[in-house]
């Protein structure tokens, strides 16, 4: 429990008295504002979001009970915040849920609705409208809907308090765990007031008793749906008296200079991300955008969600240090939603503490000293800081659960007041995960959290997984999930004999693929199965694989008890010693990796592979490279075009179809230098998603597409319009204007459903999650569920 005043007697121990309590101080002050790029902010005051809760909690008690399941799903904005305390004040447990794909089903979303037994869902008219063919195929439709923008504010005056205890489970987080098998994480009260009170001290946050806009102020483009989002981005400012900017994660993957600039312009002291988002704007950011900024004000970079690579800190410090951004502002930080959020950070922001340490003792669990190595040798690793405030984390041995000794990596286990009650409806993996026991002492229950690091001179290293879970840009990927995917790709694909798995390069994780082919289809354009490979895993988990293997049936590294090996398989890709008959991999992101030598010398960029009188893999390299010799990467491939000038007057017929022919070809341009597709293979009726358009990919399509025509187009425009005939017939229209009516959305609903385009590039609205889900997902579906907050 907490004392939020030193003389106030009143101890706030729920979520609905922090509320409450800054209403009654400050209820015309702004709690939250919104922005979206090119239109006016949207805020809400104190009173205001007290009063949207109180109303939206009588609406509940119509349809609910205390404790019943309320699934939360919003685009970015501040429904999604009145929708949250909303639930709490019915008592009802919120279920933070990431934002769908227009028009299409969402396994997902049903999975979790099924699972946490759903009675309600909360929304708006857009949304509700959008998941219209969700709600007709799924069991979604049986539930009630309630559209928070047309709530009655009249009911407000109608609602009771009730007792809330401080155990109450709050809310349900779910991990961005497997499709098939959601985990709803119970957070209690209790469990997110201390949470909050440890970011506080972390961050050296002041505590404002009556709401002062100085204190705390932050900038968050985070999905809300995500633990850093939520926790880190809307409740940190609430709890401390703060105000903060909330803006889309869409806008921030469309143009990253926007983070940096509203933090600027907001004079934000807190703010942080994933560590993808930090590189995006190192990657991004001009030159001239940058000297617009004025990053003094920043005092907190938080960054967690994934893991944090050193070079990516030490390049944003630099290429920033000129408009006064600090290094000492960085806190990196570690956590997971099992544990609310935060588990382990400095005290306080600093420079970030970088040690190195020898790669080859590292696979074998053990910590030495990288002293005098080679840099092959070498991982270079960030500490994530200590526990805080009543948490305590040992480092044990995952089979033995002994605690391991200071050289010894292991799976880090937690005590903390911000432990979550369980799984939600899961008591076996509650008690296995939740209630873990050390074999050398009565030292009561530990938190597992699945992941490995090791501590020195009191700081946190994480190294990596117990389990084989992949994490690209924030966004955790099941292995057994992708494998399921690839397998249904194509009838040559054999079931249960695939292996997923990641390597690290270029400052994010990168998705392999291997799979053996039935040798009844040994005659089957293999090029072609990787082909629908790739639009399988995009359309399915909207993240482009780095490469795509297919090896001799009964040549996968598999247990005698017919398990796959995937960190074996892993291994012998990195040795090229696959059985391999095609081999494929991403032009575009060839570089160095920092698991094992450099992948040139594995396998080509494009599939040159050939097979000898062994089924060994030959290869022969074909990258591209600058005159120093460097392989190009998507940072460098952008296609750069002068901006359309079109003449003040209707265009002809002729001129527009001259129009559309010119946008036709800068798409197919730019799917060859961006997406690692030849020009050969690009077809104006072929869906993007065939090229690989994941949805990073799909925003960075329209922002250039809208820096070309000077036109605003959403980052849906690749879904709605999805192959290059169709879009360059739209944006015709938009540039240039026409008495006749171009190709629409709900027309090409039609003619997709012709072309079989059921498995199109989903809507980036929620990237980063689940890639965030995100990036958000995701960094849209996604961001974060996360195993590093």
């Amino acid at each position: 429990m907490i004392d939020l005043v030193a003389d106030n007697p009143t101890r706030i121990t729920n979520l609905v008295d922090l509320l409450r309590w800054r209403a009654a101080w400050s209820p015309n002050q702004v709690a939250y504002t919104f922005r979206v790029e090119g239109e006016a902010d949207q805020s809400v005051t104190y009173g205001e979001l007290d009063r949207t809760a109180r109303a939206l909690a009588v609406r509940l008690a119509e349809v609910t009970k205390s404790g019943d399941r309320a699934l939360l799903l919003f685009p970015a904005g501040l429904d999604f915040v009145r929708a949250f305390f909303g639930s709490a004040y019915a008592r009802c447990l919120a279920v933070p849920s990431c934002y769908p794909k227009p028009h299409r089903p969402m396994p997902r979303l049903s999975a979790i609705a099924n699972d946490a037994r759903a009675v309600v869902v909360l929304t708006e008219s857009r949304t509700f409208d959008l998941v219209e063919t969700a709600r007709e195929t799924s069991d979604l439709g049986n539930l009630d809907w309630i559209k928070v923008d047309e709530l009655d504010l009249e009911l407000a005056d109608q609602w009771q308090p009730a007792r809330i205890d401080s155990d109450e489970v709050l809310f349900l987080q779910y991990t961005s765990g497997s499709t098939d098998d959601p985990k709803g994480v119970m957070v209690q009260h209790r469990n997110v007031l201390h949470n909050l009170e440890v970011i506080r001290r972390g961050f050296h946050l002041e505590f404002s008793h009556r709401n002062d806009t100085d204190s705390g102020k932050g900038v968050f483009w985070l999905p809300a749906y995500h633990d850093m989002g939520l926790i880190g981005g809307i409740l940190t400012s609430m709890y401390v008296g703060g105000q903060t900017l909330l803006m889309s994660p869409n806008d921030f993957l469309r143009r990253p200079a926007r983070w940096l600039e509203a933090i600027s312009q907001q004079r934000a002291l807190v703010s942080g991300a994933p560590n993808f988002a930090y590189d995006l704007c190192v990657q991004k950011i001009t030159e001239e955008q940058i000297a617009d900024l004025d990053l003094s004000s920043w005092k907190v970079g938080f960054c967690g969600a994934e893991p944090i690579r050193p070079e990516t800190l030490e390049q944003f410090a630099a290429k920033f240090e000129t408009c006064g951004f600090c290094p000492e502002a960085f806190y990196p930080c570690y956590g997971l939603a099992e544990s609310t959020l935060l588990a382990a950070g400095g005290d306080g922001p600093s420079s970030p503490v970088v040690r190195r340490y020898l790669r080859s003792a590292l696979a074998q669990h053990r910590v030495t000293d990288a002293n005098g190595a080679g840099a092959n040798e070498v991982v270079k690793l960030v500490g994530c800081g200590s526990s805080r405030l009543e948490q305590r984390l040992e480092i044990v041995h995952p089979e033995s659960r002994l605690r391991c000794d200071e050289d010894e990596v292991g799976e880090i286990w937690l005590q903390s007041p911000s432990i979550a009650a369980g799984y939600w409806n899961r008591p076996e993996e509650t008690e296995e995960v939740f209630n873990a026991q050390l074999q050398d002492g009565d030292q009561g229950s530990f938190l597992r959290t699945g992941d490995l690091g090791f501590v020195h001179e009191g700081q946190l290293f994480v190294t990596g997984r117990v389990k084989e879970v992949i994490i690209i840009r924030g966004r955790n990927l099941y292995p057994q999930d992708v494998e399921k995917s690839v397998a249904r790709a194509h009838p040559s694909l054999r079931n249960d004999a695939g292996a997923t798995f990641s390597l690290t390069g270029s400052g994010e994780e990168r998705l392999i693929v291997v799979h053996e082919i039935d040798r009844a289809f040994r005659r089957t354009d293999l090029n072609e199965v990787v082909h629908q490979i790739r639009r399988a895993i995009i359309d399915e988990h909207e993240v482009d694989p780095h490469a795509i293997v297919l090896i001799r049936q009964v040549s996968l590294p598999m247990t005698t008890s017919g398990k796959v090996q995937r960190s074996l398989c892993r291994q012998q890709y990195l040795e090229g010693t696959l059985r391999v008959l095609e081999f494929w991999k991403n032009e575009t992101s060839l570089e160095q990796t920092q698991d094992g030598p450099s992948e040139k010398s594995i396998a080509p960029v494009v599939a040159t592979s050939t097979v000898n009188g062994n089924g060994r893999q030959e290869t022969r390299e074909t990258p591209s490279s600058n005159n120093n010799g460097e392989t190009s990467s998507s940072s460098t491939n952008r296609l750069k075009t002068a901006p359309l000038q079109l003449e003040d007057r209707p265009l002809t017929a002729d001129e527009r179809d001259r129009l559309s022919e010119r946008i036709e070809i800068w798409l197919m341009d730019w799917l060859e230098k961006r997406a690692s597709v030849s020009r050969d293979q690009i077809h104006r009726d072929k869906p993007f998603a065939e090229y690989g358009l994941d949805s990073l990919t799909a925003v960075e399509m329209s922002q250039d597409i809208e820096d070309w025509l000077g036109v605003q187009v959403t980052a849906t425009v690749a879904w709605n319009y999805p192959t290059s005939a169709t879009m360059s017939r739209y944006l015709v229209q938009e540039v240039a204007g026409s008495p006749e009516q171009g190709a629409t959305p709900t027309e090409f609903v039609a003619s997709r459903l012709e072309m079989d385009f059921d498995r199109l590039l989903g809507e980036v609205e929620n990237l980063t999650e689940e890639e965030v889900e995100s990036l958000l997902t995701q960094q849209e579906d996604s961001v974060v569920e996360s195993r590093y907050g």
